[in-house]
């Protein structure tokens, strides 16, 4: 019964998209900031309750084509962001096959199988050759 209800409450409805997702952990992070007290305190619990109440307005709003372009717009602002935290798990996956180095010219990213003592690396983009231990 309920399912059905909120099944058709949401119907054409906008949802949750990354930039709900961002402003409900915001919301979260204002609150846990909430409990040292004091004006501060106060500020953030106001905060977390305007941005809780945007969340909801955002994920209720039935018109999706501009809150399409609100997530559009932030997709892009924080490409560059998001790139580098993609990256870093990437590499902490990897961390156990292979060493990563940085070129000390042009500080390119290099990766090289672990286990194969001192080696000398090239960079594949620059040409240059240093030395690194795997």
């Amino acid at each position: 019964m309920i399912r059905r209800f909120l099944y058709n409450f949401f119907q054409g409805r906008n949802g949750f998209d990354n930039l709900a997702r961002f402003t409900w952990i915001l919301t979260i992070v204002f609150l846990l900031l909430s409990f040292f007290g004091g004006i501060f305190g106060f500020i953030m619990q106001t905060l977390a309750l305007l941005l809780l109440v945007y969340t909801w307005w955002r994920v209720c709003s039935r018109n999706v084509y501009k809150r399409s372009q609100e997530n559009s717009r932030y997709l892009t602002r924080t490409a560059g962001i998001r790139m580098k935290f993609r990256d870093l798990k990437t590499r902490y996956a990897q961390r156990r096959e292979y060493k990563f180095f940085t070129c000390p010219t042009c500080h390119t990213l290099l990766r090289v199988p672990k286990g194969k003592g001192k080696i000398t690396i090239t960079c594949r983009k620059c040409g240059n050759r240093f030395s690194g231990k795997t």
